[in-house]
């Protein structure tokens, strides 16, 4: 026998066992586990005596029935089944789940990167310095005179926006703080207008938002005017302002309402809160994402008191178990 076949017979060895294993640890203590052991007991112990003493009609009727054993086991432990199925159906959801949630958390953070590099780059406030500026090199640092430039940016949260982007000058682009400058820059036919970002990409510029309609929340700019009237037609959208007379940031934080930004760090927080991420050091994303790739059989091992209590239904994922630890 070669050393592969070897090998080969070692590692069924070892999946049957633990596939076993399991089987017994989540059967451990229900009367399913009485029934499965006679099963595997009586049965045998028939098969190999009626063989050895020569009873051929018992023995020709056992061995049917061991055929059809598959299928017999199905219908008397199918509520054993289904309760492992959904098991590791639920485990391997929300592996999955948060997988997915992390890579999602990421792309919103590095979009509100830019967006924020954008900002510092826009406006000459000399308290709005971003440390991306300096790499990108959108932020001016010597002693050039800055000027104020507007903007007006509508994020997404859901597509909601198709009849403003239909009116508007489809882009299509991969976010960028240097192509947001390039937009809004005084010179080019598409400055002066929204731009509407979704799922990490500029789809339009040149856009014509809404007036607001209350005369309350009417401001005299025209870009605050067009963010607040999106707001009400759109709750759940975020616009960020840049005046150009100004250059103060401003974020719609609901219907109507218009919040003044005192600082990046400030305008970080918002854009977090508005679009459901949570502030995380980057840096610890690699540790965080091995420890989120380990295998669904590994958490099985791990999770010895699942099994023991198969009946316990995992508790309920919580807002903050989704989030990425800092």
């Amino acid at each position: 026998m070669s050393a592969l076949m070897i090998l080969g017979n070692l590692f069924q060895i070892a999946i049957l066992t633990l596939v076993f294993y399991w089987i017994l640890r989540f059967l451990k203590g229900t009367p399913s586990i009485l029934m499965l052991g006679v099963l595997i007991i009586v049965f045998p112990a028939l098969y190999f005596f009626t063989n050895r003493l020569n009873l051929q009609v018992l023995h020709w009727l056992i061995e049917r029935m061991l055929a059809l054993m598959p299928i017999f086991l199905i219908v008397v432990f199918k509520e054993d089944i289904r309760r492992i199925l959904t098991f590791l159906g639920k485990q391997r959801f929300r592996t999955f789940r948060r997988l997915n949630t992390a890579n999602k958390q990421r792309r919103i953070l590095a979009m509100i990167d830019e967006l924020i590099d954008c900002v510092c780059a826009l406006t000459a406030q000399p308290h709005w310095v971003w440390p991306k500026g300096s790499e990108t090199g959108s932020r001016s640092r010597g002693k050039h005179v800055r000027y104020n430039t507007g903007a007006l940016i509508a994020v997404e949260n859901a597509p909601r926006l198709n009849e403003y982007i239909e009116k508007g000058v489809r882009i299509d682009a991969k976010l960028s703080s240097l192509i947001l400058q390039t937009i809004f820059y005084k010179g080019t036919p598409l400055h002066d207008g929204g731009v509407i970002i979704r799922k990490g990409n500029i789809v339009a510029a040149a856009c014509q938002f809404p007036a607001a309609s209350h005369s309350e929340n009417r401001p005299i700019h025209t870009r605050h005017n067009a963010a607040i009237g999106l707001s009400e037609q759109v709750p759940d959208i975020t616009v960020i302002v840049v005046s150009e007379e100004t250059g103060n940031v401003s974020v719609t934080t609901g219907p109507g309402r218009l919040e003044l930004m005192e600082n990046p760090r400030h305008f970080r927080n918002v854009l977090c809160n508005r679009l459901g991420v949570s502030e995380i050091a980057l840096e610890d994303e690699p540790h965080k994402k091995s420890k989120m790739s380990e295998s669904i059989w590994n958490r099985l091992l791990n999770r010895t008191e699942s099994w023991d209590n198969p009946m316990e239904e995992p508790p309920p994922e919580t807002e903050d178990s989704n989030k990425i630890e800092e």
